[in-house]
């Protein structure tokens, strides 16, 4: 059981089906420190901002329970912290997001995960990562049960700790309740490694280190994983080559099955940066997904990244369909998805409202969209097409003070759909 059911039961404030729904995102930023709450509207179609929120950025990744009303964060802010939040929803007044605690932690993290029973939170970035314990009478960190190292222990002393690291060091952790495991990519190395997961403990114990299928002067850079809810199958993007993997998951290891390329044809690889995965999220109506979203970005300003859809089997394997999507801009560091049903109690409906955030040099500073909502209605539907942006653009960047104030968004990062 969550740790924070009882206490914290889930409620929705609007009904997906009304054409008067509002839907909350929360985003941070790579280069402001506030985090933001917006609210989007798809009968206007566009995007408000609800409340900045003064924080401990800039803030590079954002989590939520499964309930939707606790969020976690990492930050580039030294030293290396991790924090949490309380989502105070509400069908009559404005959402409010409020800070609960920070924790400290021994490196800069750029992943958090909160994997079933829920009652532990899981965070990795370059050297190390940690599982914390969910406190469960305010829903933020509790105590420190493992640190887990990806350096030898006798070199995590001189290890760099900072975000610099998590260029080449750990950099996502995603479970397989069905099965057990955890599994940590590792850009430096190449490799993907695979733990057994304690659900009562918190634990994670070290079982195999899984090398890129092409070897390792490919120099691939598994970047971010995610596994299918049959337990059976592991994705992940691979930074450097920009190709989506795809691994059965065996009791001791991973056995590589397949690629697909997150570009187009003939778009040389190393002008990009392969991103972020997603799979669609399960709903009563679709409880196995069928369809994976990847992005990946380009390496320059001028050089726009892409949004790749991938159709799945009821086994979890690619099943042949492909659609693409330039994005507006490079992406910068970001381009970073997330996904958001728009019909989850229709059976024949595979619509979906995508949040994609904008970290591109002319997007953090003359605005244009640091977060973005596209939406695609499905499989021979036109594709996907951009909705709405925030912050709207600007002829100039904004003067000094209001550029240092908490409501400027100088690019997003990563955001969430908190419905």
């Amino acid at each position: 059981m969550d740790a924070t059911q009882a206490i914290f039961p889930h409620t929705n404030a609007t009904e997906r089906s009304s054409g008067t729904a509002i839907y909350h995102l929360l985003s941070g930023s790579f280069r402001s420190l506030s985090l933001f709450l917006l609210a989007f509207s798809p009968t206007h179609r566009n995007i408000s901002l609800v409340q900045p929120i003064d924080a401990f950025g800039p803030h590079q990744y954002i989590a939520c329970n499964r309930h939707k009303n606790r969020v976690y964060t990492t930050s580039w802010a030294l030293p290396p912290i991790l924090s949490s939040w309380e989502v105070e929803r509400s069908a009559d007044r404005p959402w409010r997001v409020n800070h609960i605690n920070s924790v400290p932690i021994t490196a800069t993290s750029s992943y958090i995960s909160i994997p079933p029973p829920f009652g532990y939170i899981y965070s990795v970035g370059g050297p190390t990562g940690e599982a914390h314990h969910i406190d469960p009478s305010t829903g933020g960190f509790g105590p420190k049960v493992q640190e887990i190292l990806f350096v030898p222990e006798g070199e995590l002393e001189s290890a760099d700790k900072t975000r610099v690291a998590l260029r080449y060091g750990s950099h996502g952790i995603e479970f397989s309740p069905a099965s057990g495991h955890a599994f940590v990519p590792v850009l430096g190395t190449s490799s993907i490694e695979m733990y057994t997961h304690n659900p009562l403990t918190g634990t994670l114990s070290h079982m195999a280190s899984v090398p890129s299928p092409r070897g390792p002067s490919a120099h691939d850079g598994p970047r971010h994983v995610k596994v299918h809810p049959n337990g059976k199958v592991l994705y992940s993007v691979t930074e450097h080559t920009n190709l989506l993997d795809v691994y059965a998951i065996k009791p001791t290891s991973l056995e590589y099955v397949s690629s697909q390329p997150l570009l187009p044809p003939d778009l040389p690889s190393d002008a990009f940066r392969g991103d972020t995965l997603l799979l669609t999220p399960s709903t009563p109506s679709h409880p196995t997904p069928h369809t994976i979203f990847a992005t990946t970005r380009g390496s320059k300003t001028l050089t726009n990244g892409w949004l790749s859809i991938f159709s799945l089997g009821d086994d979890g394997l690619f099943s042949g369909k492909v659609e693409r999507f330039q994005t507006a801009t490079s992406g910068g560091k970001a381009n970073a998805l997330d996904i958001l049903p728009k019909a989850p109690e229709k059976t024949d409906s595979e619509a979906v409202w995508i949040a994609l955030t904008d970290d591109d040099e002319h997007t953090a500073t003359t605005g244009g969209g640091g977060v973005r909502v596209l939406e695609w209605d499905g499989w021979n539907t036109n594709g996907v097409h951009e909705v709405t942006a925030w912050p709207p653009a600007l002829q100039s960047p904004p003067e000094q003070d209001a550029a240092e104030s908490s409501w400027w968004m100088k690019g997003g990062s990563h955001a969430i759909w908190l419905d």
